[in-house]
């Protein structure tokens, strides 16, 4: 078989990760009307949105291959000496997809055309891969509780969550990835891959490293069973997400999603309302690099996408504690039953009535007690109730750049960095700052 060369030359770099590639391909066969192939042909693909083509010829055989091209919406045509160019036109390929697109050529002049529309479902001989696609539509569209995408993965069959609907660090608000279960998989055997870089922490229990927001996501698709030995990372279900990229137009969001205890009702259980404060806000901007006149005038070359997510929790969580009275902060025990009176150290022997002498008390322990707050309430469980700190925060920054230097030669590169920060309560006296950092990038250099 004959094609303009062989792919492919990859280099993905990743920080602490390692890389899978995606690939997409167009693939079938050019015959004619009466059904004879048609060798030497040239099948060209372009993606509408961007510009980029690549091209290539039928063999002997009439069968053709473009390899190792991005996702999108392209517009396929092919020519042949003694036949009228043929145009398919709105030809969708999603990640990691190899579209089967026979190609029928009708006698006629080059100067004459045939035009006709995809179909709504092209045919992927070429894999046995199972597996099920989340456009990014759906993404964006629909409700997620603090928008984590891997709850879309419940829209597919086979697929069943063990999480609960949690708004916190690691449920709908954070990044764990690990409570998905599909076809009765343990749920740590997911891979996780963002434009081929692996995205699983390992190390967390299946977490991502990076947990994309849904503005991102171009698309992702689940693969189940019969997936290649390319996917052999893991044994269970693999998840590979595509980054929006830029296009010949402009296109940006700006968004803001809001929760607020003002807008809920009571829960009929409960004597008031928790307090909620969660804003969900960000924008993102993807388009063409160029100068006008001396640079990518023809805005087919460079672009680039980016985009910014922050994530601000505040929530009431009422905790119940029990602390020392101040009877038992002077060594007054005497309120406590016999048998949970301290003892004498020394003796072993409780203390007389339960009071402990101040000329036994110890100054380390005693500026350890002054740290505890005074009893406010008398409730089963507790004599201290109050709501701890607890706010969590996240950054997330995206930037992206695809350049198609020629037909021959792509570049992609991405870099995907985010910050979780919670002040958590460890007991009644201490507190503590949880940073939780994530990052993924990687470069590509594509050569067919």
């Amino acid at each position: 078989m004959r094609q303009n060369g062989l792919p492919f030359l990859v280099l993905c770099l990743c920080l602490n990760l390692f890389g899978q590639y995606t690939s997409q391909q167009f693939s079938g066969f050019v015959r004619d009307s009466s059904g004879a192939v048609v060798a030497g042909a040239k099948v060209t693909v372009r993606q509408t949105a961007t510009g980029f083509t690549r091209a290539a010829e039928s063999a002997e055989n009439g069968y053709y291959v473009i390899a190792n091209i991005p996702i999108g919406v392209y517009e396929i045509s092919a020519e042949a000496q003694g036949f009228k160019k043929y145009i398919q036109k709105d030809v969708t390929v999603t990640v990691g997809s190899k579209p089967a697109v026979d190609i029928t050529l009708e006698i006629g002049q080059l100067t004459e055309s045939v035009t006709v529309t995809a179909d709504a479902a092209m045919v992927e001989a070429s894999t046995g891969e199972v597996g099920r696609l989340i456009t990014g539509d759906q993404a964006t569209k629909l409700q997620l509780n603090g928008r984590n995408f891997a709850q879309l993965l419940a829209l597919l069959p086979g697929v069943s969550s063990t999480a609960r609907s949690q708004f916190d660090l690691f449920g709908g608000f954070g990044s764990n990835m690990s409570s998905q279960s599909v076809n009765g998989g343990r749920n740590y055997t997911f891979s996780w891959n963002i434009d081929g870089a692996d995205n699983k922490d390992n190390g967390g229990g299946g977490n991502n490293f990076v947990n994309i927001n849904p503005d991102a996501i171009a698309e992702f698709k689940v693969l189940t069973t019969n997936y290649s030995a390319e996917y052999g990372q893991n044994a269970g279900a693999v998840v590979n997400l595509a980054l929006k990229s830029g296009t010949k137009e402009f296109h940006g969001t700006l968004y803001e999603f809001v929760r607020n205890d003002t807008f809920d009702a009571r829960a009929f259980n409960a004597l008031s309302k928790q307090k909620l404060r969660f804003n969900n806000f960000g924008w993102n901007l993807g388009g063409p690099i160029y100068i006008p006149g001396r640079f990518n005038a023809d805005k087919n070359k460079l672009f680039f996408f980016t985009g910014m997510e922050f994530k601000r929790l505040r929530r009431g969580n009422p905790q119940t504690w029990l602390v020392p009275t101040p009877e038992q902060r002077a060594g007054d025990f005497s309120a406590l039953p016999a048998n949970q009176r301290p003892r004498d150290p020394l003796n072993g022997e409780p203390f007389p009535e339960g009071i402990i002498p101040a000329s036994r008390f110890s100054p380390n322990a005693k500026r350890l007690v002054d740290l505890y707050p005074l009893p406010n309430a008398s409730v089963p469980g507790g004599n201290f109730v109050f709501e701890p700190p607890n706010p969590l925060d996240s950054n997330q920054y995206i930037y992206k750049v695809d350049y198609n230097l020629s037909e021959k030669h792509q570049i992609a590169v991405h870099y995907l960095r985010d910050y979780y920060t919670s002040l958590q309560q460890t007991n009644q006296t201490a507190t503590f700052d949880r940073n939780i950092p994530g990052t993924n990038a990687s470069a590509k250099w594509t050569y067919v």
